[in-house]
């Protein structure tokens, strides 16, 4: 399963979205989140995010380990930079997203 993420379109501090994360991570096909842009069936049996956030694109592959990791951490514990404490903006690009033609 891949699943895309979009980090710009929530505000959420880190903290809320390392809790948020932990538990979509342990069952991805459970509450659907605002940031979640597509869940996609790629026939793997790993689980892996793509992720927008902070102004750079982050792929990661999940193995059996990192994913027990991850659920309980969160996504952060993986990544290889110092994601931002709070974010906002996510309002403005709601607003954007919704002009767009649907065949976007």
């Amino acid at each position: 399963m891949r699943v895309v993420i979009d980090r710009d379109l929530c505000d959420a501090n880190l903290a809320f979205c390392q809790r948020c994360s932990a538990a979509f991570i342990r069952y991805p096909e459970g509450i659907d989140r605002q940031c979640i842009r597509d869940v996609i069936d790629d026939g793997s049996d790993l689980l892996t995010i793509e992720m927008k956030t902070d102004g750079r694109q982050l792929v990661i592959e999940l193995t059996d380990e990192e994913r027990e990791l991850a659920s309980v951490e969160g996504w952060e514990a993986l990544a290889n930079f110092d994601p931002a404490l709070f974010r906002s903006g996510a309002m403005d690009r709601w607003h954007e997203i919704r002009v767009l033609p649907a065949a976007h």
